[in-house]
């Protein structure tokens, strides 16, 4: 994981969980014009909905842009993995083996 992702990982797990959801992962993309942060999020026992999406894109967007975490413009998605899910910690190979 870069320095950024773990920077904007710290900032975001307190709120995202705030807002019922696990931080599943972030990735952030930086090209030669834009910058794109995906975040990905989950729920235990529930399908997020877009409406999910939306309450942790207002909040995140917020944080990001109060603490400075990416520097000029960038685009922000936030999203469930899905089924074909990236794994970004130990845990997550762990609960997905089999």
């Amino acid at each position: 994981m870069a320095v950024a992702d773990s920077r904007i990982r710290q900032l975001l797990q307190p709120v995202v969980e705030a807002l019922g959801c696990e931080l599943w992962g972030v990735d952030l993309q930086t090209g030669a014009k834009t910058k794109l942060l995906r975040i990905y999020i989950d729920k235990d026992n529930d399908l997020v909905g877009i409406e999910d999406c939306e309450r942790v894109s207002r909040q995140a967007s917020s944080i990001l842009d109060v603490e400075d975490a990416i520097n000029g413009e960038y685009i922000l998605e936030v999203s469930s993995p899905g089924m074909d899910r990236p794994l970004y910690e130990i845990g997550q190979y762990e609960k997905y083996v089999g």
